[in-house]
């Protein structure tokens, strides 16, 4: 691989897991000035290399729902060609945290990548991916309830409950990297302590520690929309939006960047969300059935108690 092939390849890679932060992590080191992101949230290449991308009229239970994937090597590297040479390049992909072969391809083309990942108590960040496939009207007529049911599609989808086993996950990184070049955060930490979290992010890229991002933007909020006709003008997929973007897409790209747009966006998105609270009976039976063994392995792996997220 030649020096210029290498310099489009990412220095560091934010990997997941879904509904824990990954959103505002990758909004906050986009917008540091020594930082640039790749343009596609989500190319997926490191987990669909070589894949051919699965229509929706081929796939009715969105198993392979990606159409804006990235999959070819080429295509990929290009995502990175605008990137200042002084920059620090990096890219988001949730599904690089249980892709069967994110971790060796990853391996393969970047061996001294950094690996970024933030994780949330597993039945939390669950019931946050059903709450943001409602937002979506993506429930294929299922309810929480059947995340119990394992022939039910909440296991059929590797992105549903078996995202949730961190240990399994994670633990492929450990195993073909160093763990200097894994930086592991929890939503905890984010929620309580954001300026802490930001400084050890930046200081891990290697960028400047002391820049401040804009932290007051609640990005990604999930919930069942309450009003459909406004969902429809200024909800994440209103036709307004999609129009700008067919027709003047630069606009739209400019829209999507302007931090005070989507500050007042997101703050009318979550007005028109409901958001009820999660069954504690399922909870309980999620935290302690189901994720429990997977989790004492994974606190174990990553040094860090994690005893109140079994409470």
């Amino acid at each position: 691989m030649s020096d210029n092939s290498k310099s489009l390849f990412p220095d560091f890679l934010l990997i997941g897991a879904g509904k824990s932060g990954t959103t505002s992590l990758h909004n906050y080191l986009d917008q540091h000035p020594e930082i640039y992101m790749s343009k596609i949230k989500e190319p997926y290449f490191f987990a669909l290399e070589g894949e051919e991308i699965v229509s929706r009229e081929d796939d009715p239970l969105n198993l392979y729902d990606f159409p804006w994937a990235v999959t070819d090597l080429e295509e990929y590297q290009k995502l990175f060609e605008p990137a200042d040479p002084s920059q620090k390049k990096g890219e988001s992909s949730t599904m690089y945290l249980y892709g069967d072969k994110a971790p060796s391809n990853i391996k393969k083309y970047i061996p001294d990548v950094k690996i970024i990942a933030i994780f949330r108590k597993p039945s939390e960040r669950l019931y946050s991916r059903y709450l943001h496939l409602a937002r979506e009207d993506n429930l294929m007529g299922t309810t929480f309830d059947k995340v119990l049911d394992k022939e039910s599609i909440w296991w059929l989808r590797n992105d549903l409950v078996r995202e949730g086993f961190y240990y399994k996950h994670l633990s492929r990184y450990y195993e073909l990297f160093d763990k200097s070049q894994i930086k592991v955060f929890l939503y905890d930490d984010l929620r309580s302590d954001p300026e802490r979290v930001i400084k050890e992010l930046y200081s891990f890229v290697d960028v400047d520690p002391d820049f401040n991002p804009d932290t007051s933007i609640r990005f990604n909020q999930s919930g069942f929309v309450k009003n459909k006709i406004l969902d429809k003008l200024y909800g994440t997929d209103s036709l307004l939006f999609k129009s700008i973007k067919s027709v003047v897409p630069g606009m739209y790209s400019k829209l999507k960047e302007n931090l005070i747009i989507q500050k007042q966006l997101n703050k009318l998105r979550g007005k028109n969300l409901e958001k009820p609270g999660i069954d504690q009976e399922i909870e309980k039976t999620l935290t302690h059935d189901i994720y429990y063994e997977d989790t004492k392995k994974f606190q174990e792996l990553i040094g860090r108690d994690l005893s109140h997220w079994f409470k």
